[in-house]
């Protein structure tokens, strides 16, 4: 038979009831070999003020990924998710039904038509508590305190108020129903209600987390509860029984609830069929509502007294069952209940026995110790042993004659109590213990997800190392192609693909290849559930930094660490926003430095351009400093290679002026081209030249005598002669061209060099000038 995927979407896991409701979902599915997908969404398209921080809404984005029946059934905890959409309607999620498409659908505590579903018996179990308060207790100005008003379990539950008050002969006052949160935070709206109604004797919450923040309101006004005011309840949680005074419920069982629904659903798989399904409720007495003392408990909750005439067998079984609750035929229990009823038996002794006191005492407290050596699982309810010990406690004293007796049942109370408070005290010094040491083991994973070094795909699979210490084997890693923008007034649709980064399988790392990475939506949750090695859950968790979306997380996180799955969650987002921007940065990087080498490569060739003469290609006046400047730089640092000499030379073209006239612009530009071509040919092996602007050209040489000056203007003298030769001009090419020699020295400055040469230049360009002018010089 195909292993089937259920996908149960609720609120917040951390809450009483939604995790109550995993944890009978998780049982069910272990017992009965499905896979079930934890949604922790939160809100079905929530209103904006119902939101407790900025961004929580991107929880709710959770239930947009269950289309085209990527899953084989949904569970939707309506009580929990359903009624915060804005309607009054209850029930009201056509949107998502009509996204989900065929995929079988079902709710807890949901009533749309046509969809099956499983929910509380809401009146039965609070309409007898509020007989009990009537009846009993005489309470005759009853308040209830309901959550929000479009809220279906308020609906039922402040109806079931209104009735109980009618059959009991009550006329129900809308004045004295209010409504508020399904928190603690409902404290505030009971303290001003008590304030304007102090006649109110007895309170109907909602649910317990309401009347537990109320105790607080009490005290304020000075009220204990379960003397001067009762308070009943409505979910029978754990916390109940720590309060003082404990507080009275109505015993919804939520696990139950969670069980029955994945039963169902599978059930609703294979036949179709899904009659709806009613968890039934009861009320549960405790002293918040009970002003008779311990018996009355014991009597409600065994269904006699002590006083009664009862088989001792018959009340210890039954007194077992309702301290240990124990399931059939239950490993370990068989001698428990006989060290329990050893310690039974040793409590009457205390009443009827005739032997000596002390050596009574001596017996009751070693068979009471005994009983807590047997129970080493911890199975024992400390609250549901203290009803009965209480209960026995009255009993005793009422029974047994004279002082003596009454001083050591007295004593034996105390001691019983004080090993019982001194057991809470450890038991929850242990929970706090453990729950530090899985904390203290979140932050260590913290620490190691932000030690990135080299950026790559296996970055990834580090954000999962060491989850082992936290109890999880299996864990998927999905992010979009690129990080989504989500915000509250968008209406979000996840890629269809998603890239599955890194995976831990059975406690085994690992990061997919590029070509395995991209997963189709359709087959994310059977692709992960497929990887781990037997049917379980897995938690489905968002990955989100404010308003951006980065992808999701599949894991199996233990469910005794469920209160911290929001913790991992948002250091797992964190580190991949680190890794996301660590990988732009790369990027980033990466184009910064083609972009540098593409600008250097321009600033080279504008560079190049900028010292360059236009008309004659060789350097003009900037680019000639600047060569000549960096050759003297580097003989100031390589002094050993430096010459005897620098050679500066300085040129112009003779007649210009007159061969622009008489010829025309286009050959004086030709002229001093040819003169620029001779300079060029000259040095070109020897140093560097430049057009100093016009008909000026300046030339720069290491030179080590004088011998090889007269080389290079013979040199210059031949070239002219060459030229003349073989131009064809119409008029004689002249150069004036004066050199001077300066000895090296590390002080040596070209702009004074070049001022020297310019001198000797101009005298022997007015030796030309002579020249022409006697003839030696044609034109």
């Amino acid at each position: 038979m195909t292993v089937k995927n259920i996908a149960l979407l609720l609120g917040d896991v951390r809450d009483v009831y939604s995790n109550a409701v995993s944890k009978g979902a998780m049982q069910a599915a272990m017992e009965n070999d499905c896979n079930l997908l934890i949604v922790p969404g939160r809100y079905y398209q929530a209103r904006e003020e119902m939101l407790l921080g900025e961004y929580e809404y991107q929880y709710q984005t959770l239930f947009s990924y269950f289309r085209d029946h990527n899953v084989d059934l949904i569970i939707l905890a309506a009580g929990s998710v359903g009624y915060v959409s804005g309607s009054g309607e209850r029930n009201s999620l056509d949107n998502f039904r009509t996204q989900i498409g065929d995929i079988p659908f079902l709710t807890i505590s949901g009533d749309a038509k046509g969809v099956p579903n499983v929910r509380y018996d809401n009146y039965t179990g609070l309409m007898e508590g509020v007989r009990y308060l009537i009846e009993k207790q005489h309470c005759l100005n009853l308040a209830m305190v309901g959550g929000n008003r479009d809220n279906p379990d308020t609906i039922e539950r402040v109806d079931a108020f209104r009735k109980a008050l009618l059959e009991n002969g009550l006329t129900p006052d809308e004045s004295r129903i209010i409504y508020g949160e399904f928190t603690e935070r409902s404290k505030d709206a009971v303290y001003e209600f008590l304030k304007q109604h102090p006649d109110t004797d007895g309170i109907v919450f909602a649910n317990d987390r309401m009347a537990i923040g109320s105790y607080e309101a009490a005290r304020r006004l000075g009220l204990t509860v379960g003397r001067d005011i009762a308070f009943l309840g409505f979910d029978n949680i754990e916390k109940d029984n720590y309060l003082d005074p404990p507080l009275a419920s109505v015993d919804a069982d939520a696990i139950g609830l969670g069980y029955s629904a994945v039963i169902e659903a599978l059930k609703y798989v294979n036949t179709g069929e899904f009659p709806d399904r009613v968890i039934p409720s009861r009320f549960v007495l405790r002293n918040s509502v009970n002003l008779e003392g311990e018996q009355e408990i014991f009597r409600q909750a065994l269904g006699y007294g002590l006083e009664d005439e009862l088989d001792f067998e018959t009340m210890a079984k039954d007194s077992f069952t309702y301290i240990y609750q124990p399931k059939n035929d239950e490993e370990g229990k068989t001698n428990l209940y006989e060290s329990y009823r050893r310690f039974l038996l040793d409590l009457y002794a205390i009443v009827y026995a005739t032997a000596p006191t002390q050596m009574q005492v001596d017996v009751l407290r070693f068979s009471y110790n005994q009983l807590f050596e047997e129970d080493v699982r911890g199975d024992i309810d400390l609250s549901r042993l203290t009803v009965v010990l209480e209960a026995f406690e009255k009993m005793m004293l009422n029974e047994c004659p004279g002082y003596t007796k009454e001083e050591t049942v007295k004593r034996m109370s105390s001691y019983f109590f004080k090993h019982l408070n001194a057991l809470i005290s450890l038991r929850e010094s242990n929970t706090s213990y453990r729950l530090k040491k899985i904390q203290h083991e979140i932050y260590r994973i913290s620490v190691d997800m932000v030690g990135f070094h080299n950026i790559s795909d296996k970055t990834y699979a580090s954000l999962l190392t060491n989850f082992d210490r936290v109890g999880i084997r299996h864990c998927f890693l999905f992010l979009f192609d690129n990080p989504v923008r989500n915000e509250f007034t968008d209406e979000y649709l996840p890629d269809k693909e998603l890239y599955l980064k890194a995976v831990l399988k059975n406690g085994e790392l690992s990061t997919p290849a590029k070509r395995e990475q991209c997963v189709p939506l359709t087959d994310v949750f059977s692709f992960a559930f497929s990887q781990t090695d037997k049917t379980g859950h897995l938690l489905m968790l968002n990955l989100y930094i404010r308003n951006m979306l980065y992808g999701i997380v599949l894991c199996d996180i233990p469910y005794e660490i469920f209160a911290y799955y929001e913790s991992l969650n948002y250091q797992i987002s964190s580190a991949v926003r680190i890794i996301r921007l660590l990988e732009e940065n790369e990027e980033t990087k990466k184009k910064l430095n083609e972009s540098l080498e593409l600008l250097t490569k321009h600033n080279i060739q504008l560079d190049s351009i900028s010292k360059s003469d236009e008309l004659t290609g060789i350097l003009n006046r900037r680019g000639f400093l600047s060569e000549a400047e960096v050759m003297l730089e580097e003989y100031r640092g390589n002094p050993e290679n430096a010459p005897k000499y620098i050679l500066v030379g300085y040129a112009d073209a003779d007649g210009l002026k007159g061969v622009n006239d008489t010829f025309g612009h286009e050959e004086g530009d030709a002229l001093i081209i040819a003169t620029a071509d001779v300079l060029k040919n000259t040095f070109r092996k020897r140093g560097i030249v430049g057009r100093m602007g016009g008909d000026e050209f300046a030339a720069l040489a290491p030179v080590d005598d004088d011998e090889e000056r007269i080389r290079i203007e013979e040199e210059m003298k031949k070239r002219v002669e060459d030229y003349n030769a073989s131009s064809g001009k119409p008029y004689k090419f002249s150069v004036s061209f004066g050199t001077f020699m300066f000895p090296y020295t590390e002080e040596l400055k070209i702009l004074g060099m070049l001022e020297s040469a310019d001198k000797k230049m101009y005298q022997i360009k007015q030796t030309h000038r002579a020249g022409r002018r006697r003839g030696d010089l044609p034109t």
